[in-house]
């Protein structure tokens, strides 16, 4: 498989950005001078990194992972479960209107989460008024029936409980898994042996997701920016019954 390229920020392609991508740290307003065009995007990341929102990494992450993401999965309510700051949600409220709510979950709504909202909203004044933080467990949300549900590093099995929350609200998904356990893989034990825990695990969340009546597909974003950089996207076949 070819390697992924950029999407969101195309410039990278040719002219990779001068830091260690798998840095934690935060780039401030010097590094807007990669970001130099009109484009929206471009105009988004100035912002983010002038308020040093969040790791250069993560948000490249999650402009890659929106990217990916969007077209097949989306809904007037989009959940980002396990969340954390936010940021791939939130895009989802600045990019398309027909998106009329954000619900962004997580344990606790780190202080990036609002850094983040406050930055966007600089941008895009309209953004705000979708978003909404609950502080919770996954196992005491409940999504209304279609929404559109994201899991960027849900870590673990946590991946697989967004993956059902999906299917019983017969809602698209898509992840970005990462942390696969590696005790207790499902499916044939020669798939771990031979193809590596993370891939047998997430083959078998296709397979799970197939039963339940959905179209899948894999893509990646760049490995520059994370080596768990596959993406699963899944939405409800039109000719299938809900099961």
């Amino acid at each position: 498989m070819a390697a992924a390229r950029f999407k969101a920020f195309r410039t990278f392609n040719a002219n990779p950005p001068p830091i260690h991508l798998d840095s934690r740290s935060r780039p401030g307003a010097w590094s807007q001078s990669w970001f130099t065009s009109d484009r929206m995007e471009d105009r988004l990341a100035r912002a983010l990194l002038a308020a040093r929102a969040v790791p250069f990494k993560e948000l490249l992450e999650a402009f890659e992972f929106f990217e990916r993401a969007r077209r097949r999965v989306r809904a007037p309510r989009v959940a980002d479960l396990c969340c954390g700051h936010g940021l791939v949600g939130m895009l989802y409220g600045v990019f398309h209107r027909d998106v009329a709510e954000v619900l962004l979950v997580d344990r606790t709504r780190p202080g990036s989460a609002e850094t983040s909202l406050r930055a966007l909203a600089t941008v895009c004044p309209w953004l705000p008024g979708k978003v909404r933080f609950v502080e919770a467990e996954l196992d005491s949300v409940r999504l209304s029936a279609g929404d559109a549900v994201l899991g960027v590093h849900a870590c673990g099995r946590a991946s697989d409980a967004v993956i059902e929350m999906a299917v019983a609200a017969r809602g698209p998904v898509a992840l970005l898994p990462c942390c696969h356990p590696r005790r207790g893989v499902p499916g044939p034990a020669t798939l771990a042996t031979h193809l590596g825990h993370a891939v047998a695990t997430d083959i078998h969340r296709t397979y799970r997701l197939e039963a339940a009546g959905y179209q899948t597909r894999w893509t990646t974003i760049p490995e520059a920016i994370t080596p768990m950089n596959r993406v699963i996207t899944a939405w409800p076949h039109p000719l299938e019954p809900p099961r």
